[in-house]
This record gives C-alpha cells, structure tokens and sequence, in this order.
C-alpha cells in the first residue's frame, strides 16, 4: 500500500478549528503556484508557436517570434527571483495557521468541557460581570486560558494538553521536531528578517549555521514542515473531538477537501515502506 501523502490529504470529517487550518493551507498552496501556473502556460503557448512557425526564419523560433522568447526568459528570471520569497511565505502561514488550529481546538474542548478550566487562578469580578451568561464567561476563560499558553511554546502547550485533556498532539517524534524547527525559522523570519543569532542556532542544534548569515528556507523544509503539520492536525483532530464530543463537519462538501495525490485508496501505515512518490507536483513545489 501508498503511504498517505499528508501535503495533500485531508480527513473527511474535522472540526471547525481544523477545517480553518486546511482551508487556509489550500489557499497557500495556491497562492505559492498560481505564477508559476501561468508561467507554465505562456511558455507552452509560445513552444506551439515556434513549433508552427519556427521555420518560417532562417533563425528559427526565436527568429520569428524575439520578443515573446525574451519575454520568456525575464518571466523564468521573475519566477526563480521569487523563490525564496514564495518558501519563507509558505512555511511561516503554516505555522501560523498550526498554531492558530490549536488555540481553536482547545478552545473548543474547553467550552465542551468546563471543567478543564478549573484552577487556583483568580479572576476579576469585572470579568465575570462583563459577560451576561455563564456560556459566555467560559468562552472568555478558554480563549484567554489559551492565550496565556500561546506565549510559552510549542513545549509547554504539549505538556498542558497531555497534562489537563489527556491526549498527546503529536504521535511521531519526527514531526513534532520538524514543526519546532519551524516555529523556530518562522520567529527568525518574522522578527530578524531571516538572520542568524544564536539563540536559532541552538534551536536547530546546527554546529553548522554562522551567526550574523541570512538562513535561506529550502523547499525541502517548507515540504518537511508542511506535511508535518498537516499530519499532527490530521491525527489530533480526530483523537480531541472523539474525546470530548466536539462537533465535526462533512469536510468532503468543502472546497479544499482532498482524498490525497493518490485519491481515494486503503493507505498503509505510515511507518511501512511505500514505493516512491512521484514528483512533487508545481502546486506542492511553488517553482
């Protein structure tokens, strides 16, 4: 069997705070290929052409049609300019939007279950008054209960969800150790431009990063970080709302639904050896 390609795929049934997430992821998407789409187009477009009336001129293609060739080449120039720019969106609107989905997921489990909010911490009576039923008090709580743990990183977040709701986010090491080396290019991005220190050096535990150099986002860790995030959401999400009954949505009647690169199959499981992915698709490579 094929292993599940977890770029593309999206459980069939999710909650709200998850169908967020692969909405947003499947905007991205987009937004990285849609130039390198129409490029893709143009050039077809004037290959036919050459092709056609190439031997019209004793120059060939290019003889008969210069401009359009030359256009073609400073369109190529643009899209591989563009690069490293369309990556570093790509991989910090991932985080984002992972970080995002468990702020709403626990929030979820939260005004399900009132309970998980019990704790020595005091409250304003002004708090309390401000909201004019108990159902909205406990949105309140579980939002700002969320905010506070958003401050405190990846780590601490696992630690209080295993801790209070009993469940671990992530299942393989593997992934949870990509998605903090993503929080961790995506801090570096947001707030030094990309460059180096050694705070994000000891964070990737890389002897091979220098201080003071921009880090340049590859592909391969978009991808990497990518299908990471895609695949703790996938399993969490179904892990948390079976747990505490939390509604869920037809995710097949969504736009951004998708059964995988693959379609609809029996996958295996994923620590199994599959046979070799095709080439990742432009949608998925953004170049």
């Amino acid at each position: 069997m094929r292993q599940k390609d977890h770029f593309t795929w999206t459980p069939k049934r999710v909650t709200a705070a998850a169908a967020g997430f692969y909405a947003q992821h499947s905007r991205d998407v987009l937004h990285m290929a849609t130039a390198l789409a129409v490029f893709k187009h143009y050039e077809g477009l004037v290959d036919a052409m050459g092709r056609t009336f190439g031997h019209l001129s004793p120059e060939g293609p290019e003889g008969i049609f210069p401009e359009f060739y030359e256009q073609r080449r400073n369109f190529k120039k643009m899209i591989d300019d563009s690069i490293p720019a369309r990556t570093e969106f790509g991989l910090t609107r991932c985080v984002d939007s992972f970080l995002v989905y468990i702020s709403d997921v626990l929030t979820e489990a939260m005004i399900t279950r009132p309970e998980l909010l019990k704790t020595q911490e005091q409250v304003a009576l002004e708090d309390v008054l401000t909201h004019g039923n108990l159902s909205e008090f406990i949105s309140w709580a579980a939002e700002r209960r969320v905010a506070q743990l958003s401050f405190k990183g990846l780590n601490e977040i696992s630690r209080h969800v295993e801790k209070t709701l009993g469940l671990t986010i992530h299942q393989e090491e593997v992934d949870w150790v990509a998605l903090k080396q993503g929080v961790a290019i995506r801090n570096l991005i947001v707030h030094r431009r990309g460059v180096i220190d050694d705070r994000f050096k000891r964070l990737m535990e890389d002897s091979t990063l220098t201080r003071g150099d921009r880090f340049a986002v590859s592909h391969d860790d978009y991808l990497r970080i990518a299908k990471s995030a895609m695949k703790i959401v996938g399993e969490f999400d179904g892990r948390i709302a079976q747990k505490f009954s939390l509604t869920t949505l037809d995710a097949t009647a969504e736009t951004w639904y998708s059964p995988g690169r693959w379609g609809e199959q029996e996958y295996g499981d994923d620590s199994e050896i599959s046979r070799p992915a095709p080439e990742a698709s432009a949608a998925e490579m953004g170049e």
